[in-house]
């Protein structure tokens, strides 16, 4: 990343210095230039462009090395690997924990640590949009920003500060996209002349891997930044320039000094902004800034000393993928290539199927992906999502069932050719009143769940549901103690079922024996804790 060379400033009014991301892609090996932020509880953590690549990391509490974007053969630059580099850079760590779908479900970074009483957890966006996989599964581009984001999931809109030209923050209108405008984040002007910003806000719809809905910010403060000796920053409400913003998200800012200003929009109830750096010229109309802030220039963390660790499968987390296999093999298709075909299923707000790819050589003319319910006698084959240059989508699929799946996948040349991807098993959520529990039983916030809660069962609690023809299904997330269950469906035999324990608490499928037609299903905790998730028919 390089920050072009200072532009003239006429007739007063601030003229752009453009922060650009090389566009040139890198190597599979080599490493990628990208936009981070890490804002905190209550100050940004870092903010600013960073050279980094996949690499081993570690979290502070694990006892070994993790593999973190480098599972495909190549190393590819990712949001928690990004993250792990800047922590490095400023002296700070950062916790988690690694699961079986080959990721850190990250729980601190430097000094804010999740607050689960609260349902404060860590999330990351790139682009503006929630992703649908983890911090070491999603493979950013040049260009991209990434946002890792304390109490992410509590539906605070997001803020993004825009200068007079381009847009503050990269921001696609869909997963893996590219940003709808170029990014501008360093400005000069001249003493006392206005310096014109407009305020956008994004609210999430619950959409993983979906934008949220935009509009100008009104009634936000645009306030100076304080940055101290470790490069967190915190805003100063009431600062010299500052500004709210009008009906229109827009404000106009002036400074009665010259040098280096900083400012980010921010107000109760919002996610701080992206910070804007702008040059004051003196009197006479002279730069006397210097060079732009270290913190604004490209950073490269110190190569790891961590040993390269061992790959560990699969770079999708598919654990409702009905069956061991959650990816497929490479695909030719003459100048085109895709790769790395995989489902991630599990921990969606949305309740939708993920699925992802990379496509290397040529880009694809298109693809469409179809679904059938698995086991439903004439069931046809119907399209459930189509596109040309996107390399993920998501599905949103009949709750309660089992899935087949196939993609169709057509290159530059015309070549067309279909593969079979993975069966998933499809929850009914457990917060749905078609699910009807009784006893000892609580709602419990999991990030990693489907829709991002499970409802904890223990000794004598009961669960009373209706389930489709198939083997009657528990979607659990797994405790670290094995646990007993008995299920009945319909006037059949009662069935005793053994809850496996897992120390890494992933997703396991319990099920019963098969029923020829749709069941009330009845089940009751005999000893132990169940964390259920879900419902399903598995056929």
């Amino acid at each position: 990343m390089q920050i072009a060379r200072l532009t003239a400033c006429a007739g007063g009014i601030a003229v752009a210095i453009v922060a650009s991301l090389s566009a040139t892609t890198a190597a599979p090996a080599a490493p990628s230039d990208q936009r981070l932020r890490i804002e905190g509880r209550t100050a940004t953590l870092f903010e600013g462009p960073i050279r980094t690549d996949g690499h081993a990391i570690k979290a502070s509490s694990d006892n070994r090395a993790r593999p973190c974007g480098t599972n495909g053969g190549t190393a590819n630059a990712t949001p928690t690997g990004a993250a792990d580099d800047a922590m490095r850079l400023t002296g700070q760590t950062f916790d988690g924990q690694w699961g079986s779908h080959q990721d850190y479900f990250v729980t601190r970074f430097g000094p804010d640590g999740q607050q689960p009483g609260s349902a404060a957890y860590w999330g990351i966006i790139v682009n503006g949009i929630f992703t649908s996989v983890g911090g070491c599964q999603y493979r950013l581009n040049p260009d991209d920003s990434t946002l890792w984001l304390y109490d992410a999931f509590n539906a605070k809109p997001l803020l993004r500060l825009d200068g007079p030209s381009g847009i503050g923050e990269a921001t696609a209108n869909v997963e893996g996209g590219p940003s709808i405008a170029p990014v501008q984040q360093v400005f000069r002007v001249g003493l006392h002349q206005p310096f014109p910003v407009a305020v956008q806000r994004s609210t999430s719809r619950g959409d993983v891997g979906a934008p949220g809905a935009r509009g100008p910010a009104v009634g936000v403060n645009v306030s100076p930044v304080a940055t101290d000796g470790n490069g967190w920053q915190a805003v100063l409400p009431g600062g010299e320039g500052t500004q709210p913003t009008g009906a229109d998200g827009r404000a106009t800012l002036a400074w009665s000094t010259p040098g280096w200003k900083r400012i980010k929009a921010d107000a109760d109830g919002f996610v701080r902004s992206n910070r804007l750096d702008v040059c004051v010229l003196d009197a006479a109309g002279n730069d006397v800034c210097g060079p732009a802030p270290a913190d604004s220039q490209l950073r490269t963390a110190p190569a790891t000393t961590l040993p390269t660790p061992t790959p560990e499968g699969g770079s999708g987390s598919g654990s409702l993928v009905d069956g061991k296999t959650t990816t497929v093999p490479r695909i030719a298709l003459g100048p085109s290539t895709v790769s790395d075909l995989r489902i991630t299923t599990d921990g969606h707000a949305s309740g939708r199927v993920n699925v992802r790819w990379s496509v290397s050589g040529s880009p694809l003319s298109g693809w469409r992906i179809e679904s059938r319910t698995k086991g439903r006698k004439g069931a046809r084959w119907a399209a459930v999502a189509r596109g040309s240059e996107t390399t993920t989508a998501m599905l949103d699929l009949p709750a309660g069932r089992t899935a087949e799946l196939r993609i169709r996948l057509t290159g530059a040349t015309g070549t067309t050719v279909t593969r079979t991807l993975p069966t998933v098993v499809v929850p009914t959520d457990d917060r749905l009143r078609s699910v009807r529990f009784g006893g000892r039983w609580a709602r419990d916030r999991d990030q990693r769940a489907w829709r991002l809660t499970t409802t904890r069962m223990r000794k004598r609690a009961t669960l009373t549901t209706r389930i489709a023809a198939g083997r009657p299904t528990l979607v659990v997330r797994a405790d670290r103690k094995a646990a007993r269950i008995e299920l009945r469906a319909g006037s059949g035999r009662v069935q005793r079922l053994t809850v496996r324990g897992r120390k890494d608490g992933r997703t396991v499928l319990v099920s019963g024996r098969r029923t020829a037609k749709t069941e009330t299903v009845r089940v009751r905790v005999l000893s132990g804790t169940v964390h259920v998730d879900g419902v399903a028919a598995r056929t």
